[in-house]
């Protein structure tokens, strides 16, 4: 099992409490590392020889948003081959915002839902799904 870094892209800090205590009751060894922008994210990917378990990150930043995130990293060869998962996750999403994560390769969108219980949910089917999937090396 892969228990490398989760890197979560998310502006807002009440998100990253819920998601900490989320994470305690799930009981995943991946450490969570939070970002609140998307140069951030970049120069953590160009730093590290080993690639983050999984990205999820919020459709709306303020400086970047989820979709130029994923077009930078899409532009950034030394980072794009490291086969991370991109995952949206979003409190709401239009169906052009779906789309969009798609055509650019995003590997899902995924809604946090509105309690507690949906975003633990939420993120435990996310991370048990990319426990058995497979990415190039």
């Amino acid at each position: 099992m892969n228990n490398a870094p989760i890197l979560i892209v998310n502006e807002d800090p009440d998100d990253w409490e819920l998601l900490k205590e989320a994470w305690k009751e799930l009981d995943f060894e991946n450490p969570l590392i939070f970002y609140d922008n998307g140069e951030d994210v970049l120069q953590y990917l160009k730093n590290q020889e080993e690639p983050p378990f999984l990205i999820l990150c919020d459709v709306n930043l303020s400086k970047m948003d989820g979709f130029e995130l994923k077009e930078k990293i899409l532009q950034q060869d030394e980072v794009k081959y490291k086969g991370i998962p991109f995952v949206f996750w979003s409190l709401i999403a239009s169906n052009r915002q779906i789309k969009k994560s798609y055509d650019l390769g995003g590997n899902g969108f995924f809604l946090k839902g509105n309690s507690f219980e949906e975003i633990k949910d939420s993120l435990n089917e996310i991370v048990k799904y990319w426990q058995k999937s497979r990415v190039p090396e």
